[in-house]
């Protein structure tokens, strides 16, 4: 029998395929099994042949990158299935613990009108970038004409069951060859073993196809096996590789393969570009995709390494001399530079510490840690060493680069390393030879960046901004408009108050400074003015001014898309809702909340709308309705979540569960760090509500003087502009003790503060118990939301999510949240079990 030319023809054994019969019928397969099992293979040759007519097959590799440009891909990749569901997926970012939930309902409920087999394959390259719940719903989605097939090395952490209906796993325990399988393979390769060999190969190979593959390529070719190898130790599989593969390939290939593996994948365009060349010879090609060590997905164009190939390269890449590592290394940064992936180009050129080309790339669109957390290259700890080290000739070369380096720094609070660098550039604007227009406009920019060094000083940020607008001419590189403007807050008061007694001025900087930054950033911030005069009114016990000046803020900021400025106006007015027992208000204002966090869900939008619904819960003495990370956080947690402005909102929220739950005592034991922070900010809303709750939680501890000596420090604070609502919000704790103190007693506070605290703690009381009264009978015994009334009412009645989310004017995505918190709430999850108690 003549011996063929190949030997890697595609094997299923019976066993396998009986499997695989199967996963013809299931809604997702999961293979999971070291490399080199055939996985890749059983996708490719044996499931995709299989393909109903009329069906969209897409593969979408995963390869080693940052976390966050492996989300991209993935969300584009799913945008091929559902247009609508990979855009939201993509306006998450990457998922964490709080969107884990939105997402996995996302991908559950996927919508797929038509058949498509959707291929994860290399799974393990994005699998722990992402929460398991995701996976877990992904895999058991309910699109029934969706296919899902994962493949993937064996992952850390088991995301699903063995044994679920509907999903197939296959372990390398399926995919392993007996000695009969083995043989049957060699068969088929054209290769007649007799019994002895047989053994041999099976057990050299020890079941691996891809050795299999390889040993029967040597028999092939040279009439015998290779030396003895052995599956546990990966020199064996190296020495088998170097024997078959790579002391077949000539000078060329061997250095080809070398300059390329940086890369999971390639193009051919790229590979020239590696090389140097115009392009590859067909030589060179050929000896390459001999015995499937280079496949080639037509889809893409790319071309993917056997992985047991690619990672014998890498590791013969890593014995190379230094000068010819660095020679490769700088072609695969230059080739991600050209390409646009600044983010690979990074790290490339972090690795050989190339601080010129670093720079010379646009830094500005590469913010926040953890961006670009690769294996070897963690982004603070880098970008500190790339301040530090590179000279001052780069920086001038590349200015507006240093200055977003520089920007980084701060943002990552390293106050240290972000003073040397801002005064080395400064230097550098003032003595470089640049054009006149030029250093006016980077004179600009450092201007806006020392601006951001004195939050929360309203004045002198603005002093800085309006420097910087006048210097710089034109809108800055520096703020992108879908940051979020306040950090996360829900309040801008909270925010900028920082004086007793200066409130007014506070406002009146406020309104000269902010137009200012707005025309330089293209409206970032937007409503902010606004919203801080609505609150200011609003504290002071004027619902009337506060809610006209509370729709201009929101109507301002939603012509700019801040998001984060909607939901404090929505806060504001469920607030001022709150006061006059306005139940659909209140409702309303929650639903929208929830509604904005949902068309723009980045992490401090979805804070926000959390943070402020705790808040108005809390109002509404229903504190297990309060966020679940607020009622179940732990030290440190909070500070895991938010931004250091942030923070000390979020303690108050928390504060106010521990009183309404009657845990005195943990609130004292966590007051001490939140007061200290707000003092460090000079948060001066903060520092008054943190003393109110600690003179609540010694008032319930009966330590009467504690009490008054916390309620005096918060008289303090709140009296000298006439700051009432934060004693009517604390009235029930902290009321008794306040109508007791008199002027004499205490200084702080004038004959008719009392009285005024006392009337609107009293309409807030008398809102509260129409508001409870109105929710419970409005929706009864299930507690929803009007929102998510209207929405199980709709579902009920048989209309689908898109025609739901049509009739509400809302987004899919918050039609499935609201229906999700809608099931919980009513203990169901069918359509018709909700239609029936909801009638």
């Amino acid at each position: 029998m003549p011996r063929p030319r190949r030997t890697d023809i595609p094997y299923f054994s019976p066993r396998l395929k009986a499997r695989l019969h199967e996963a013809l019928n299931m809604r997702s397969v999961f293979i999971e099994a070291p490399s080199g099992y055939g996985k890749t293979t059983i996708a490719q040759n044996y499931l995709r042949e299989r393909l109903p007519e009329g069906a969209t097959w897409i593969r979408h590799v995963c390869v080693e990158e940052s976390p966050q440009a492996a989300w991209r891909r993935f969300c584009q990749t799913m945008k091929k299935v559902d247009a609508h569901t990979g855009k939201t997926m993509l306006s998450f970012g990457l998922p964490d613990e709080d969107s884990a939930g939105h997402l996995a309902a996302l991908l559950r409920e996927l919508p797929c009108p038509a058949p498509f087999w959707l291929v994860l394959d290399d799974f393990h390259h994005l699998a722990p970038h992402v929460p398991a719940p995701i996976w877990k719903a992904f895999l058991e989605h309910e699109a029934a004409h969706l296919r899902l097939i994962v493949v993937t090395r064996p992952v850390a952490t088991r995301i699903l069951p063995y044994e679920k209906a509907g999903i197939l796993r296959l372990s390398a325990d399926d995919l392993r060859l007996t000695e009969t399988e083995s043989r049957e393979y060699a068969t088929r390769a054209g290769i007649a073993l007799n019994e002895a060999q047989a053994q041999e190969l099976h057990r050299r190979a020890e079941g691996w196809i891809i050795a299999a593959t390889l040993y029967l390529r040597r028999w092939n070719e040279r009439g015998a096996f290779a030396p003895a190898f052995c599956q546990a130790h990966d020199s064996g599989l190296d020495d088998l590789l170097r024997d078959v593969v790579w002391d077949n390939l000539d000078e060329a290939g061997q250095e080809w393969l070398l300059r390329l593996s940086p890369f999971d994948a390639f193009s051919a365009e790229q590979a020239a570009f590696l090389l140097g060349t115009a392009r590859l010879t067909q030589k060179t090609w050929a000896a390459l995709q001999h015995n499937a060590m280079l496949r080639h997905d037509p889809a893409s164009g790319l071309y993917y390494p056997h992985s047991t190939l690619l990672d014998f390269t890498r590791r013969r890449f890593a014995e190379l001399p230094e000068e010819t590592r660095r020679d490769a290394l700088l072609a695969a940064g230059d080739w991600c530079a050209r390409s646009g992936d600044l983010e690979n180009a990074f790290v490339f050129y972090y690795r050989l510490r190339d601080y010129e080309r670093i720079l010379a790339l646009d830094l500005s669109g590469m913010k926040g840690e953890g961006l670009l957390d690769t294996p070897g290259v963690a982004y603070v700890p880098a970008i500190k060493d790339i301040a530090a080290n590179s000279t001052r000739a780069m920086k001038a070369m590349h200015p507006l680069s240093a200055i977003a380096l520089a920007l980084d720094l701060l943002s990552a609070n390293c106050h240290e390393e972000f003073g040397a660098l801002f005064a080395e550039l400064a230097d550098i604007v003032e003595t470089e030879p640049f054009a006149t227009d030029q250093r006016n406009y980077l004179r600009g920019e450092l201007r806006l960046l020392e601006s951001f060094t004195c939050y929360n000083d309203i004045a002198a940020m603005g002093v800085r901004m309006l420097d910087a607008l006048q210097l710089a001419g034109r809108q800055t590189s520096l703020v992108r408009l879908d940051d979020s403007w306040t950090f996360g807050n829900v309040s801008v008061l909270f925010m900028f108050h920082r004086e007793a007694g200066r409130l007014d001025g506070e406002l009146a900087d406020m309104q000269t400074y902010c137009p200012h930054y707005l025309a330089l950033s293209g409206g970032h911030g937007a409503g902010g003015p606004e919203l801080m005069e609505a609150e200011c009114r609003l504290h002071r016990g004027d619902a009337d001014t506060a809610e006209i000046s509370g729709y201009t803020a929101r109507h301002q900021a939603a012509l700019r898309e801040q998001a984060s400025i909607v939901i404090g106006a929505e806060f504001l007015l469920g607030r001022v809702a709150m006061l006059r027992g306005n139940a659909a208000a209140v409702t309303g204002a929650m639903d929208n909340m929830a509604d904005i966090a949902g068309q723009f869900p980045q992490r401090a939008n979805r804070m926000a709308a959390d943070m402020a619904r705790s808040f108005l819960m809390s109002l509404l003495h229903q504190p297990d309705e309060m966020a679940p990370w607020l009622r179940e956080a732990t030290p440190g947690s909070l500070a895991r979540r938010f931004f250091v402005q942030v923070l000390p909102f979020a303690e108050l929220c928390r504060a106010r569960y521990l009183l309404l739950s009657g845990k005195p005592e943990l609130l004292l034991g966590e007051s001490e760090a939140a007061l200290g922070l707000a003092t460090a900010l000079d948060y001066s809303l903060a520092l008054t509500y943190g003393h109110l709750h600690v003179a609540a939680a010694w008032s319930m501890l009966g330590k009467r003087d504690a009490a008054a000596d916390s309620l005096r420090a918060a008289l303090a604070l709140a009296v000298p502009d006439g700051l009432l609502l934060p004693f009517a919000e604390c009235w029930p704790w902290t009321g008794p003790l306040l109508k007791k103190m008199r002027p004499g007693v205490c200084p702080e506070m004038p004959p008719a503060f009392a009285s005024d605290v006392f009337s609107l703690a009293e309409r807030l009381e008398s809102g509260r118990r129409a508001i409870a009264g109105t929710r419970h009978s409005a929706r009864g015994r299930f507690g929803l939301s009007r929102r998510e009334d209207e929405v199980a009412r709709l579902m009920a009645d048989g209309l689908s999510y898109g025609e739901i989310a049509q009739r509400l004017c809302i987004s899919l995505n918050t039609v499935k949240t609201h229906l999700k918190n809608a099931y919980q709430k009513v203990g169901t999850s069918s359509r018709s079990d909700m239609k029936r108690l909801l009638s």
